[in-house]
């Protein structure tokens, strides 16, 4: 077997640690250690580094000296998660005992300890070389029967598991968090529940004629789970289709590979264009549904189609969240519809505000990959469910007949309303997430076309090619997605459904606090020209407000509902109180009491 760069340095006592580096960017890592990091730990051995050229070869080469006790290992640029597994499982086979993976280099404390996987994969492995016999053909078990009737009643649990292992084709892993089983298809990892997991194994023992109890069944499958290695992370940059993956990286497509850990992909094949192909000539209805949507306007159709990228791309990552708003009949489902499309519907999963809040109703939104809100009633509450969902944090899940656990949810939210949602949360958490469209122009009745969602399904192919060629660079649809969250669109909606946020478009700010004063509810007599909050407490009574907010929450949201206009709300001691950096404008006149006392 050929050797990695560098093992032939590595010393013979087998107690030595050894240092690999992998990734794209191997051998520079390498260098670096050798000509600095190494020399001021005292290490003048070469570390090993295994690049692209090696990592492509992985099968082949030796990595680590056999029976070596102990590894260090660092990602050293891309690396995909099916190829640390590789490592992982080399490492193993060598007889290495303990190791260390530092998933983000060198100079991250970030560490995770292999000691326990490396053990189980040493057991499985050792389990792979025995032969199990199971006698599911009738015609074999006539010639043999006493063999046949040990094969399944005299294994032990981890035998039975290996083989309703090989019942799945070996391609059976577990996601560490929720402890679900995956199988990849041979084009996604897809979930099996444990209940599936018995089922499958009861069935191989009645088709061996051979009598089981519930607990060799259950046994069998929580041993197998044991064995089974833990499932990587799905590269940002793959996209997945029915017949390959297209990389968005490199522009390239290719087939399946079970080491990308997808969970999702488009149930539609990927093919390439035709020529001259663009959407208004070879995707006509999509085309009509967009600029119709967008009032023709250019710039918001870039943003649109933004969102219909982060969808098929999955990028929940970007940690916002996309709500459209507008009056019936204007294109706001017929969005959602196709970004069910481009999820593929059964990735696709409808969900409540209240869902995302509540931890045994988030389990039905586990495994999805696009979670849509649609036709919701008017919402008002603090948001914090969507916040820690799109913010990446993990929460808690409390499943039916399962142990709760923690997760993050790797899906895009879509929330579909007649009426913007309102969120008490101003401390722009769920402002620095929030993207909003306003589809405002409805189609006349006598235009609507009620075939028009299936029209468009016939073009997705046509629509996924273009999305894929017009954000090869993915990071233009986020900068695309800012751009709408900072529209003046968007800032119309906020101030619909956030008075104090619609009170601050009465302001002016200045970079000193020489400003209204802040004042409070007691002062007398009430003066809205000369205190801040007097003005506000004006403002909510011409519009028939009913709950003010309090001084000291006033105080505390003005920074946040400042900030939506791009603003800064400053304010400062003074002899004569707290003075802030904001002043009325003219429009203020509409809603000023006409007898409110003025003078400073």
């Amino acid at each position: 077997m050929k050797k990695a760069p560098n093992l032939k340095h590595q010393p013979r006592d087998k107690m030595t640690e050894v240092i690999i580096f992998a990734g794209n960017d191997a051998w520079a890592h390498a260098k670096q250690w050798q000509e600095q990091d190494g020399r001021l730990a005292g290490d003048s051995v070469p570390p090993v580094w295994l690049g692209e050229q090696q990592l492509a070869e992985l099968d082949k080469l030796q990595i680590v000296p056999d029976g070596r006790y102990r590894v260090r290992l660092y990602q050293a640029g891309l690396l995909r998660p099916g190829l640390v597994n590789t490592i992982g499982q080399k490492l193993a086979a060598a007889g290495v005992r303990d190791a260390d993976y530092y998933p983000e280099g060198m100079h991250s404390q970030k560490r995770e300890n292999w000691r326990e996987y490396l053990e189980r994969e040493r057991a499985e492995q050792a389990e792979k070389k025995k032969v199990v016999e199971l006698p599911v053909k009738k015609k074999e078990r006539v010639k043999d029967d006493n063999a046949s009737s040990l094969a399944l009643n005299q294994m032990g649990a981890s035998q039975r598991g290996e083989v309703l292992l090989a019942h799945y084709g070996g391609e059976l892993a577990i996601h560490a968090d929720s402890d679900t089983v995956h199988h990849y298809n041979g084009v996604v990892w897809e979930p099996v529940q444990d209940k599936e997991l018995q089922r499958a194994m009861a069935q191989i023992f009645i088709d061996a004629e051979i009598s089981y109890s519930q607990n060799a069944i259950k046994s069998a499958v929580d041993t197998m789970k044991l064995s089974l290695p833990v499932m990587g992370n799905t590269a940002r940059n793959l996209i997945g289709f029915s017949n390959g993956v297209f990389d968005t990286r490199t522009g390239n497509f290719r087939e399946h590979n079970k080491n990308d850990w997808l969970l999702i992909a488009s149930e539609l094949p990927f093919s390439p264009p035709a020529e001259g192909e663009t959407l208004a000539t070879h995707a006509p209805n999509f085309w009509k549904w967009l600029r119709r949507s967008v009032a023709e306007n250019d710039r918001k159709a870039d943003r649109v189609l933004a969102v219909l990228f982060m969808v098929l791309a999955n990028r929940y990552d970007w940690q916002l969240f996309i709500e459209v708003t507008g009056p019936g009949g204007s294109g706001k489902s017929v969005m959602a519809e196709i970004c069910t499309m481009l999820a593929g519907k059964a990735n696709t999963v409808s969900a409540s505000m209240k869902a995302l809040e509540d931890a045994r109703e988030r389990a039905l939104v586990v495994g999805f990959s696009l979670i849509i809100m649609p036709d919701m009633t008017r919402y008002a509450g603090d948001g914090a469910g969507i916040k820690a969902i799109t913010g990446g944090d993990k929460v808690a899940i409390d499943p039916k007949h399962k142990a709760p656990y923690s997760t993050r949810i790797p899906a895009v939210v879509l929330a579909v309303n007649n009426n913007a949602m309102s969120f008490s949360d101003r401390s722009g958490g769920i402002s620095r997430r929030r993207v909003i469209f306003n589809f405002s122009e409805v189609v006349p009745e006598n235009e609507r076309d009620p075939m028009l969602a299936e029209k468009i399904e016939g073009e997705l192919a046509v629509v996924i090619r273009h999305l894929l060629t017009r954000f090869s660079d993915q990071d233009e649809a986020k900068r695309l997605l800012y751009e709408q969250q900072k529209s003046e669109e968007a800032l119309v909606i906020k101030r619909e459904g956030d008075s104090l946020v619609d009170f601050c478009g009465y302001l002016m700010s200045s970079v000193m606090c020489d400003g209204l004063l802040v004042g409070n509810a007691e002062i007398i007599p009430f003066s809205p020209r000369r205190y801040l909050y007097h003005a506000y407490l004006a403002y909510m009574r011409a519009h028939g407000f009913g709950k003010p907010v309090t001084l000291t929450r006033f105080g505390k949201d003005m920074p946040g509902a400042m900030a939506e206009y791009g603003r800064e709300y400053m304010k400062r001691k003074t002899k004569h109180g707290l003075r802030s950096n904001v002043t009325l404008t003219e429009d203020s006149e509409d809603w000023m009491p006409s007898c409110a006392i003025g003078h400073k």
